[in-house]
């Protein structure tokens, strides 16, 4: 397995853990620490922060939330086509970042629960360096960039230091209005994936999703749990589990999947996997077929080998 995803892109990595008690229980990885562009992962962060703050009584599941023409963001994700002033729960919006990978709903959850408090998330939830990510890029500011901006802009963001860049993004990237309707502007290919992205190892998607795990068997956060599982994100079907859910992500030059696994006898199984190439897009479909032997190990009594 490992030397075939090694094969997929110039940089990869992998991990293969046991969720036990909101801890990452590594059973096998392959450059586990190595931090890779990951995409729409992310927002697993912005979930975590939203439970968070959920647990604290300063939002609530039920609360409404109208769309904003000024967070409209590309797809995936249909929330970037509701008209303006349109009311959505904040359950709604968590279960279409997640099930949908929706852009829009993700960008509004950052505004409604602070930039910097979700950019905070990435330390409260184990990321090994989460000065990496600041500033957040909101999904529509990622975009705006690679849709519109020149390479030399992005070199210089890229060089400045993160107060230049929260100005660099407040004078020149958030007055450009995206349009979902529009197009992909200039970006046709992978573009500063090294540099304008989100990133993280693959164990500390390991470790925030154990961590969401663990807090989805909190009543007041019960409806966590079924946002986790609301994409079944195609694992290998087997009677083994009792439900699949998976988080992606993709964006030219970048690919990356993590799926949480319920196994009928209770068990709680992480596999996180990501993919980087600055030249071409990783193929999604090699990468899944080349994890298939890990499903089928974890569907044993004692996976790969641990007890």
């Amino acid at each position: 397995v490992d030397q075939t995803l090694g094969g997929l892109a110039p940089a990869a990595n992998l991990i293969v853990a046991e969720a036990k008690d909101g801890r990452c229980d590594a059973i096998h990885g392959l450059r586990a620490d190595q931090r890779l562009a990951v995409a729409s992962s992310f927002k697993l962060y912005v979930l975590a922060e939203l439970a968070r703050q959920i647990d604290a009584g300063t939002v609530s599941w039920d609360e409404q939330l109208p769309i904003e023409d000024d967070l409209r963001s590309m797809p995936s994700g249909d929330f970037a086509y509701l008209p303006a002033g349109t009311k959505r729960t904040i359950r709604e919006y968590a279960t279409a970042m997640i099930r949908d990978s929706d852009n829009t709903a993700t960008d509004h959850l950052i505004h409604r629960l602070g930039r910097l408090n979700v950019e905070f998330a990435f330390g409260r939830f184990g990321h090994s360096d989460p000065q990496v990510n600041q500033p957040l890029l909101l999904t529509r500011e990622l975009f705006a960039i690679k849709m519109h901006e020149s390479a030399t802009w992005m070199t210089d963001f890229v060089a400045a230091g993160g107060a230049l860049r929260r100005t660099m993004l407040v004078r020149q990237i958030d007055p450009v209005r995206v349009d979902p309707t529009a197009g992909w502007g200039n970006w046709n290919g992978p573009t500063e994936i090294g540099g304008i992205e989100w990133f993280a190892s693959a164990r500390d998607l390991c470790t925030v999703l154990a961590k969401l795990e663990r807090m989805s068997h909190q009543p007041k956060l019960a409806p966590l749990r079924e946002i986790l599982f609301s994409n079944p994100g195609g694992a290998p079907p087997d009677p083994a589990w009792a439900r699949t859910g998976f988080k992606g992500g993709n964006e030219a030059g970048v690919l990356a999947q993590t799926w949480l696994l319920q196994r009928t006898d209770g068990r709680m199984f992480i596999v996180s996997a990501a993919f980087n190439d600055p030249h071409v897009t990783p193929d999604s479909a090699a990468a899944r077929n080349a994890l298939a032997p890990v499903f089928t190990c974890l569907t044993e009594a004692h996976p790969c080998g641990t007890r």
